[in-house]
């Protein structure tokens, strides 16, 4: 090489390195920085305000309200579940009492709703939200439903016996569209009015203390304090169906093209091949950058705009910027759980806790008669469950009634046979004897028969 190209190159690269490298001179928006901003613009509603993932649900309460806004046979199960709890009324043992607490349950209360109406209302809540208070306020204005969200338990470690926690009182929101959260209160409590009233209030009025006395902590599952929803028991298969609808839903809406990839340029702001000189001077300069950057963000945010804004996904328009499009077609497609979707009843029967061929959701076999259904229902699932919330209601509601005590009334089998009369065992010995040959003296026990009855 001669002394001059040398000389040459020495200043080349002593101009070069008087210039930032083509990787600084936008440091704003490389082609990684576009792929984040088109991933993070929730704030101007651009890919995930048009629905291509999920909202995140933050907490149980949360997917619960999911649940019960994308299973479209969840509220009629739990009004035949209702209609099946309550098919025998509560009770209190004696003519009297029943008569006494008939009149009090169909009686309205402050709010013009029947109590009866109210326990029906509480015992559903607790099933769907895992808990629901119910608020004694007098004989006379009768029983309010508290929501999960309005009230909590104050609980203390039992001193007596140790190793547990039990509840002393309930914090009740005052105002019914508000949620509880003591976390951020401070209760004081009006010891003068106690003293004289038994009444617990706090001083600033923005709390209620209720005492055990004359509030009940309804709950589907009685072993925590806070119950636990049966929607969350089983949310795995719960949330398929609710998924299956939800992307259903979509894709009659927005025809359903699966995922879109849109390939960046090497070159998204045009600066094309161009070396030293004015080329790279003019791109190192503030003004520049800050305006080819403005574009990259005015041209993303124009696309995802026109794409969210758009009645349909048959045009997408797309930015110089992108190189092409490809189309991902989905692994998993919605129509692939249409069999899933027709056992929703069943399975959504089964989460709630009845049996689905008592409410004509589940298969029936042809040699089983629908009197054995409802009473092996009736015996093995809707008593026990009865006898589980009215042990929960009776002790307040019986005391402030002044009864013995309340509990759902006796079930009648619908197929019921006594196995143990005198009248069954001679019926059985009749056949017998008509199996073996007699009938002589099948016959004549016959007549003995009709003569006792």
């Amino acid at each position: 090489m001669s002394k001059r190209k040398r000389k040459n190159k020495r200043k080349q690269e002593k101009l070069n390195s008087s210039f930032p490298n083509s990787s600084s001179l936008i440091p704003v928006l490389d082609p990684a920085d576009v792929l984040d901003l088109m991933a993070k613009c929730d704030d101007k509603g651009c890919f995930h305000g048009f629905a291509f993932s999920d909202p995140t649900r933050k907490n149980d309460y949360e997917t619960i309200q999911w649940l019960t806004e994308n299973l479209p046979t969840l509220p009629y199960v739990l009004e035949q579940y209702m209609n099946f709890l309550f098919s025998n009324g509560l009770v209190s043992g004696t003519p009297e009492g029943d008569e006494k607490l008939k009149n009090w349950l169909y009686k309205p209360n402050i709010k013009g709703i029947p109590n009866y109406v109210v326990l029906k209302e509480a015992i559903k809540n607790s099933i769907v939200w895992g808990k629901c208070g119910i608020r004694w306020l007098s004989e006379d204005d009768g029983i309010v439903v508290v929501p999960h969200t309005q009230y909590t338990s104050i609980v203390v470690d039992d001193e007596t016996y140790g190793g547990f926690k039990r509840p002393i009182a309930y914090a009740i929101s005052r105002r019914e569209d508000e949620h509880i959260n003591l976390a951020d209160v401070e209760v004081n409590i009006d010891v003068d009015t106690f003293t004289e009233e038994g009444i617990l209030r706090d001083l600033k009025n923005d709390v209620i203390v209720e005492l055990p006395e004359n509030f009940i902590n309804l709950r589907s599952d009685i072993s925590t304090e806070d119950g636990k929803s049966r929607l969350l028991e089983d949310r795995q298969r719960l949330e398929i169906l609710a998924n299956v609808y939800t992307r259903l839903n979509y894709d009659v809406i927005y025809d359903g093209p699966g995922r879109l990839i849109f390939w960046l340029k090497d070159d998204i702001y045009n600066t094309g091949t161009i070396d030293l000189s004015a080329g790279e001077l003019i791109a190192g300069s503030v003004a520049s950058k800050e305006k080819r950057a403005e574009r990259a963000r005015n041209e993303l945010e124009g696309m995802a705009k026109a794409i969210k804004d758009s009645k349909s996904d048959n045009v997408i328009l797309s930015s110089p910027m992108f190189d092409r499009l490809d189309h991902l077609p989905r692994v998993t497609k919605a129509t692939e759980f249409f069999d899933y979707l027709n056992k929703e009843g069943s399975i959504v029967s089964q989460v709630i806790g009845i049996t689905p061929e008592l409410i004509g959701l589940g298969d029936v076999s042809g040699n089983v008669s629908m009197e054995k259904i409802i009473d092996n229902a009736m015996i093995n699932v809707i008593v026990p469950q009865r006898e589980s919330y009215a042990t929960q209601i009776s002790p307040m509601l019986s005391g402030k009634l002044g009864l013995p005590k309340i509990y759902f009334d006796k079930y009648e089998l619908k197929n019921q046979i006594d196995h143990s009369s005198p009248v069954y065992k001679l019926a059985l010995s009749i056949q017998q004897l008509q199996e073996a040959g007699y009938k002589d003296t099948a016959d004549y026990l016959a007549k003995k028969i009709e003569e006792m009855i």
